[in-house]
């Protein structure tokens, strides 16, 4: 189940607990919800001819004070009456709301950002797994973040974003387990889980080398991101130690609207430019709009994005990418949430995945035994 993370009143949400944990509980498959009223440990316990302690220790799985035979009555009963366990009740109980924050940099629908979506989607079951409940928050305020997480007494969250320049007052006023990604802050002692986006970079570089390319531009959203920082300098000083420093007019970055961008790039004096950009929505859109002034990949330019997104293998050329593992990175970020639900006294890590280039239709071979649309591998 996920809970969306809404702006309410103490007593609104208030009911919106009771309400979402009885739904799920009303909803589920094995409902306990009989004509047109709820089964209870009473109720249990009544008809098994024992108390309500004992029922609820079957029902938490503590056997050792019950006999065999009232085990077996209980659990017959419990099967036969489709009875769940009450989650609030559970929580009040056991001071465990088992509700963990995937919070998500931005303010409006965030899952129309593919990347946000890839990321929530691999997330989600994971989380689900563990048998705990999912917060979804878009934010990019610092005082939303420790206001929501707070609230709704959340054991852990993780970050999906770059939240770099908040790290360190969301560490000192929330002593929760915190996951970040792709983070670049130099505050000490935070988990974060991210990619090599300098090794990236490399790949890009050599791989347009290889195929005879001259003539470089990068364009990316934000150079001051840390990852976007990142996968700049690795293509940048891979082509300065080939013989071809990047000119300045060539690194161009995004902001407003990318209107400047194409009509820098359709200014370019040099017949065919190979582009690096930052992420692979920004390489699609580009060739998007660079399409629309008759200027077609690989025919006159190549580019390569970042990130191996499904839209990459659907575009026309499909888009040969840097790839990174969201598998790989929805796992280790859970992995290392629930590693410190279970010990707090873990210690913080950082953990880099790796990187590998996909080979596709969107860069050409210059080589002169080789012009072509054919990539060298």
């Amino acid at each position: 189940m996920i809970i969306l993370g809404l702006s309410l009143s103490q007593t609104q949400r208030s009911m919106y607990i009771e309400s979402y944990f009885f739904i799920t509980v009303c909803t589920a498959e094995d409902s306990s919800r009989r004509g047109d009223s709820m089964v209870t440990l009473k109720d249990i316990a009544r008809e098994a001819g024992v108390s309500v302690m004992t029922v609820s220790r079957v029902v938490n799985g503590n056997f050792s004070k019950v006999s065999v035979e009232n085990i077996k009555k209980i659990q017959a009963i419990i099967e036969k009456k489709h009875y769940v366990p009450n989650s609030t009740a559970r929580s009040l109980s056991s001071k465990s709301s088992r509700i963990v924050s995937l919070i998500v940099r931005g303010r409006g629908n965030e899952l129309t950002n593919p990347y946000n979506a890839t990321m929530v989607g691999e997330i989600v079951p994971l989380i689900q797994k563990q048998g705990y409940y999912l917060m979804l928050h878009f934010t990019d305020q610092y005082g939303d973040i420790t206001q929501r997480l707070r609230a709704w007494n959340v054991e852990g969250a993780i970050f999906v974003g770059t939240f770099d320049g908040e790290i360190q007052k969301i560490i000192r006023d929330n002593q929760i387990p915190l996951i970040f990604t792709d983070s670049y802050s130099r505050v000490r002692q935070i988990t974060n889980v991210g990619v090599d986006d300098y090794k990236g970079g490399e790949l890009a570089a050599h791989y347009l080398l290889k195929n005879g390319h001259k003539n470089f531009a990068f364009v990316g959203w934000a150079l001051a991101s840390g990852v976007v920082r990142g996968r700049f300098k690795g293509f940048r000083e891979t082509l300065e130690k080939a013989g071809y420093p990047l000119d300045r007019s060539h690194i161009l970055e995004v902001k407003d609207s990318l209107s400047d961008i194409v009509s820098a790039i359709c200014g370019f004096e040099e017949d065919h430019v190979a582009i690096f950009t930052s992420a692979d929505l920004l390489a699609v859109t580009l060739m998007d709009r660079l399409r629309e002034r008759n200027r077609i990949a690989p025919r006159d330019y190549s580019i390569i994005g970042f990130d191996d997104l499904s839209i990459a293998g659907c575009v026309t050329p499909r888009l040969t990418t840097i790839s990174q593992s969201f598998p790989k990175k929805a796992k280790a970020a859970t992995d290392l949430l629930f590693r410190h639900i279970q010990d707090p006294t873990a210690p913080s890590e950082n953990v880099t995945l790796d990187v590998h280039l996909v080979s596709r239709e969107s860069v050409s071979c210059r080589h002169r035994d080789g012009h072509g649309p054919m990539p060298v591998s």
